[in-house]
């Protein structure tokens, strides 16, 4: 780095890094500091130049750590960098682009050596290196006698935090000063890595300490407000070759160099296709502010409340900030219920905006979780969302996610689905996806839909998601959220479309085959352990032989209860939806009932089905008898359909048991932040364009 750097082939022979890292002292005032910062070299785009930068600089990290303590030049580095913060927002307004493109490449350097730190030392060790302070220093408060007055020595994590954060606040996002607030998003999110690098998600260490406690806790309604606004906005990164820096004139001695953007196309060691490696593609390219922002936002909010040791509740600043804003055209007061009741809001901003770019970056993993945030933390978001008229704009790219789930990460499809299930919580919309038309659906390929609803797609999709976690993943979690949004929904089905109809009953003959054969081989496994000379020959095996011959019975069993409950599940939704007034609305369920009516025999059979069927056999065998009355030998599937619309409205409803209503509402499970900081993290890991060495990652498994 420094002056005429410009790959990073030429680092290991760079002055100025090996000037850095030496056991001499440099002064703050040294113009060493600026011939640093007026590197030309571009952050790395790929883990290959990631790893290639990281060889290049490891000695040089190692021996500016080893000698900080002695040297004091990784606080002398610091200091500089807060020195020309006060001047950044004057520097953006006046178009000073030498001095941020300095001012970002100060912070790259810290931010680099900060992720070395975090990756190779403890959090306390880290600490010390932010407070660490030359011997020269040293030396002249034993001249000066201040060393007797017992003053503490400054730590400048504190104010490299602040410093960060009101970047973020109050630097104008500019082309100039793009990469500026990257990089400040960036440090934070390195700062705060060191939670990837211990096995537990309750870490409570010095960084975030100071990010939740004292002048920055006092910023998180304004610091939040700043990044939700980034999200928002999702203001693409400058085209390479814009004008960052201010030209090739402010390179000393460099008359055609031109001081390169962050994410310059600077090519090295990578593939044919340009090195970008696969786990990348999804997040598409460089880091963009509204994405970093998001992920910054994450990784805040997650962080765990806890009791510090004065035995004062600490509540997380951030998570509260994020709870608690309003609508800019909403209410002065705070939420009307839960927690914050009374309280003043957060902040405001234009929940239509956001509404928006929800609905256009559910692609992203990180979009749905902080949709999901959202809906789940914030009352007024939820009730905004849920009060738009083309909801179908958020909730038809929740389905994709959903569709195309044998290529999503299975956490992806989690959220996905708890959103619909959040959404499927409020009558109002259950009612309205049924009125909500959708001329086409090009992206759902299993067959060619038109004029269908909204509540029909819904329907499709999440029986689909059934049908693929039975034969892919086989999580019970993931059947049980299926289930529950369906079971919300079904008491107002309306004219389902024919497809949606016979889906549903599709599934029930499915799950019948599989609960038969299930069933058989549970028993033929009970009569295989009570057949007469199993005893002598199980005993001839060896004790671990036994239990693997036992597994496949455990196993059955099982899968038996799990498909049990789905298949009673799934027939109180059926009894649903032929109840109360829905029965009327659902010629198309009955017809499709009628055709699949055999799928039932079976079920009989079991006594615990019995309760369930009973609806449904009064509805088969009265809709059945309507249609012998007739005589006819054949009818048209139009004649049918009359038929059955004509005698929905003459069953006699007392023939009809009342189940109660079916209603089921998500609940976050007790301690959250065991599955959502590993996750986050994992996120960040992966989607961020940030690179750490993954052999040091222990909060989470890293994917094969």
């Amino acid at each position: 780095m420094g002056i005429g750097c410009s790959s990073f082939a030429h680092l290991e022979d760079n002055e100025y890094l090996k000037r850095l890292s030496s056991n001499v002292s440099i002064s703050e005032n040294d113009p060493f500091w600026n011939q640093l910062f007026s590197f030309t070299l571009s952050a790395p785009r790929d883990r290959n130049e990631a790893i290639l930068l990281e060889e290049a600089t490891e000695t040089f990290c190692k021996m500016l750590v080893d000698h900080n303590q002695h040297t004091g030049n990784f606080t002398s580095l610091l200091k500089v960098f807060l020195s020309r913060f006060s001047e950044l927002k004057s520097s953006a307004e006046c178009d000073d682009q030498l001095f941020i493109w300095q001012s970002k490449n100060a912070m790259f350097v810290i931010q680099h050596l900060c992720k070395f730190l975090a990756e190779n030392t403890t959090e306390m060790k880290m600490m010390e290196q932010f407070g660490a302070r030359s011997l020269v220093e040293r030396q002249k408060d034993l001249t000066s006698g201040s060393v007797f007055e017992g003053t503490e020595n400054v730590n400048y994590a504190h104010e490299l935090l602040s410093s960060l954060m009101d970047i973020i606040i109050h630097v104008p996002i500019l082309d100039f000063t793009y990469s500026l607030h990257i990089e400040a998003l960036n440090t934070i999110l390195v700062l705060l890595s060191v939670q990837m690098f211990v096995p537990s998600p309750g870490d409570n260490g010095p960084i975030y300490r100071i990010l939740m406690t004292g002048q920055c806790a006092a910023k998180a309604n304004n610091f939040m407000r700043a990044l939700l606004q980034n999200f928002i906005e999702q203001r693409p990164s400058p085209e390479a070759g814009s004008r960052e820096n201010g030209g090739g004139s402010f390179v000393i001695g460099f008359a055609s160099a031109v001081a390169s953007g962050l994410w310059s196309a600077l090519k090295l060691g990578g593939n044919k296709d340009g090195g970008v490696s696969k786990e990348l593609t999804s997040e598409l390219g460089p880091p963009t502010i509204g994405r970093q922002s998001a992920l910054l936002i994450l990784a805040l909010i997650n962080h765990q409340s806890y009791v510090d040791p004065t035995g004062q509740p600490f509540v997380n600043p951030y998570k509260t900030a994020l709870c608690c804003f309003r609508h800019v055209q909403g209410q002065l007061q705070g939420p009307s219920n839960g927690k914050q009741k009374g309280s003043l809001p957060s902040f405001h901003i234009n929940l239509s905006r956001l509404y928006g770019t929800a609905c256009s970056v559910q692609v992203y993993e990180s979009s749905t979780l902080l949709l999901y945030s959202l809906l789940h933390g914030n009352q007024d978001v939820k009730a905004f969302v849920l009060s738009k008229t083309d909801i179908d704009s958020l909730v038809t790219p929740i389905l994709q996610i959903l569709y195309f789930a044998p290529s999503q990460n299975s956490h992806h499809i989690y959220m996905a689905l708890i959103i619909l299930l959040m959404f499927t919580e409020d009558d109002h919309f259950n009612k309205y996806v049924h009125d909500i038309r959708l001329p086409t659906v090009p992206w759902y390929t299993d067959r060619i839909l038109s004029d269908i609803s909204l509540g029909d797609l819904i329907i499709l999709v999440v029986i689909r998601t059934i049908q693929f976690n039975m034969s892919r993943m086989r999580d019970r979690y993931l059947h049980t959220n299926c289930l529950a949004a369906l079971a919300n929904m079904s008491a107002h089905f309306r004219s389902l479309h024919p497809y949606a109809a016979q889906r549903i009953f599709s599934l029930v003959t499915l799950l019948t085959k599989k609960y038969r054969k299930l069933t058989e081989k549970v028993l033929a496994l009970m009569a295989t352990s009570d057949t007469p000379g199993t005893v002598s020959d199980a005993s001839a095996t060896s004790s671990e032989q036994a239990e693997i011959d036992m597994e496949p019975e455990r196993d059955y069993a099982s899968n038996l209860k799990v498909l049990e409950e789905v298949l009673r599940m799934l027939l109180e939704i059926v009894n649903s939806c032929l109840t109360g007034g829905a029965l009327r609305h659902n010629a198309n369920l009955v017809y499709a009932l009628l055709q699949r009516r055999e799928a039932f025999d079976q079920l009989r059979l079991h006594t615990v089905y019995q309760d369930v069927l009973q609806n449904i056999d009064t509805v088969i065998n009265f809709f059945t008898g309507r249609l012998d009355q007739l005589n006819q030998q054949t009818m048209t599937t139009d004649e049918v359909h009359s038929v059955i619309k004509d005698a929905t409205v003459q069953l006699p409803s007392h023939r009809l048991h009342k189940f109660p209503d079916l209603k089921f509402r998500y609940v976050e499970e007790d301690s959250p932040e065991e599955f959502f900081v590993p996750y986050v993290w994992s996120l960040i890991f992966n989607k961020s364009g940030l690179f750490w060495n993954p052999g040091c990652v222990q909060l989470f498994a890293l994917e094969s």
